[in-house]
């Protein structure tokens, strides 16, 4: 039980505000300042340069000769591109990973920001094919360091939408800003919402969604590697589906193993708690679809699960609304999608999603059949405290060291097994009980 505590309270520190700095390369999660429940979420991939500088501009020669106009509709539409790509988002409990942004220092205080396979440098990297192709290009981040130190140090965060070989495709200088919950682009950085706490990660939460046998269970599907830490006991890659539904599963990681980039991944848990299910970020993300996993996986998954619609912005004519389609987002249908969840016969598998579109960093499989999809989980067995299949004296042995305080890490010891009376603690009353059991003057619960 202390040994309980002392992981209870390292939870508890590790949820504390980390120093505000930027520290060279890292992951980081950029919190306002003014605002300061809302982070900085990589959301889609739709900025387009073409729309931007044809549709809404009217091509290169409006910006040379009807220069103001033609940047002033121009700079709309990228702010709609890029409120379509970046947006803000309330993550206190640090669960949502789109928010774990890894920055990647280019040169001096530039830095691309990297995340949901895709990176600011991707995103703003383009070329208009008019009759003088322009190429915007190593447009990144000035991540510039305005006020205080560690804890209170604030940073602005500033592009140049400039083509590389036109000066007049000059779209100019933008701040990042909050605007009242929406993320937006100013041309000052002298306002506070400007201002942004860039905190390090040193690990982002889960939330388990589906309990079963004393175990929780989520998916996940992020594109960086991952270490599983704190209560996260396991990741599985799904390696099959059998046409009886049951599933064949393989061990990706255990406790202190990583799960590599890109690979969406059943997780099992021993907590509920988010902040006591840690994930630790490793090494520098994927900007693409693909994982580094080198095993068989029916899993899929989705970073962006956006549904804007259509975007408007004003055209040439400036009376006229442009749009672009900014939906980015999976279907649950064609071929059905099925999420993790208990299935009908009352087992830990997959069941039919349902809704319109699939959550981003979430996993699935996809199936045409009709057999219940069953993963080979089973649940725990109330008294078998060393895991080994029985209920015998050996398990009484066990209680007794987790109540003594003598368990170590190599005896992973089933402490929901070892709560014979469901009541929360483990004590001698669990013990009575548990010797009933053996000696069949009880059943088990």
């Amino acid at each position: 039980m202390k040994n309980r505590i002392l992981t209870i309270c390292l939870s508890m520190l590790c949820c504390l505000p980390m120093a505000a700095q930027l520290n060279g390369t890292g992951f980081y999660r950029f919190r306002n300042s003014q605002n300061t429940s809302d982070y900085i979420s990589l959301a889609n991939d739709k900025f387009n340069y073409t729309t931007i500088i044809s549709s809404a501009a009217g091509g290169l020669g409006k910006l040379m000769f009807d220069r103001t106009n033609a940047i002033n509709r121009a700079t709309v539409c990228a702010t709609n591109y890029l409120q379509t790509d970046i947006h803000l988002v309330v993550d206190e409990e640090t669960i949502d990973p789109s928010t774990v942004i890894y920055a990647k220092n280019t040169t001096g205080n530039y830095y691309d920001l990297i995340g949901q396979g895709t990176s600011l440098l991707s995103l703003t990297t383009g070329r208009y094919p008019g009759t003088v192709e322009l190429d915007f290009e190593n447009i990144t981040a000035l991540l510039s360091k305005v006020s205080g130190s560690g804890a209170s140090a604030l940073y602005t965060s500033r592009v140049s939408l400039k083509a590389s070989n036109y000066s007049s495709a000059d779209l100019g200088d933008r701040y990042f800003i909050d605007n009242a919950g929406k993320f937006d682009i100013s041309e000052s950085g002298s306002a506070q919402n400007a201002k942004w706490y860039i905190e390090p990660v040193t690990h982002f939460n889960i939330k388990p969604e589906v309990e079963f046998g004393g175990k929780y269970y989520t998916t996940l599907y992020v594109p960086f590697a991952f270490t599983l830490s704190n209560n996260v006991e396991k990741a599985y890659a799904i390696k099959s589906i059998p046409s009886d539904g049951n599933l064949e599963i393989e061990e990706v990681a255990t406790n202190g193993g990583t799960v590599p980039a890109g690979t969406p991944v059943l997780l099992e848990c021993s907590s509920n708690v988010a902040s006591e299910c840690q994930l630790i970020p490793q090494g520098e993300p994927r900007t693409d679809m693909e994982t580094a996993y080198t095993g068989t996986n029916q899993m899929k998954g989705a970073y962006f699960c956006n549904q804007d619609g259509n975007v408007y912005y004003d055209t040439t004519a400036g009376t006229n609304k442009g749009s672009f389609n900014a939906n980015n987002y999976t279907a649950p249908t064609n071929p059905q999608k099925y999420v993790v969840g208990i299935t009908a016969s009352g087992k830990l598998g997959f069941v039919k999603a349902t809704g319109t579109a699939m959550p981003a960093n979430k996993a699935w499989l996809e199936y045409t059949g009709t057999a219940e999809l069953v993963l080979p989980i089973e649940a725990t067995k109330i008294g078998d405290v060393n895991r080994d299949g029985e209920v015998n004296i050996s398990d009484v042995t066990a209680m007794i060291d987790i109540i003594l305080g003598k368990e170590t890490a190599d005896d992973n010891y089933d402490h929901k097994a070892a709560d014979v009376n469901t009541n929360g603690t483990i004590n001698i009353s669990d013990v009575t009980s548990l010797i009933d059991i053996i000696l069949g003057k009880n059943t088990q619960p």
